[in-house]
């Protein structure tokens, strides 16, 4: 059950990074304004996507940790 909800959780989160570097890819960012906004809103939105990477990355330890000690419990 445990792996369920992590795997369900890393689709959300992998979901979401998706949507911000699509909104990104397509030019989103750019109805932000002028350079200095766009700029801005940039960093705004690659600073989400890092964020959400590193919750994977730690998500998927978490499962990998978790994967490992019912191993040995068995």
């Amino acid at each position: 059950m445990a792996s369920n909800i992590l795997a369900t959780i890393q689709e959300r989160i992998r979901k979401e990074m998706n949507d911000v570097a699509d909104h990104i890819g397509t030019g989103g960012i750019m109805s932000a304004g002028g350079a200095a906004e766009v700029g801005m809103e940039y960093a705004r939105q690659s600073g989400i996507i890092e964020g959400l990477a590193k919750a994977e990355r730690v998500l998927l330890d978490v499962a990998e940790e978790a994967e490992k000690a019912e191993e040995m419990d068995q």
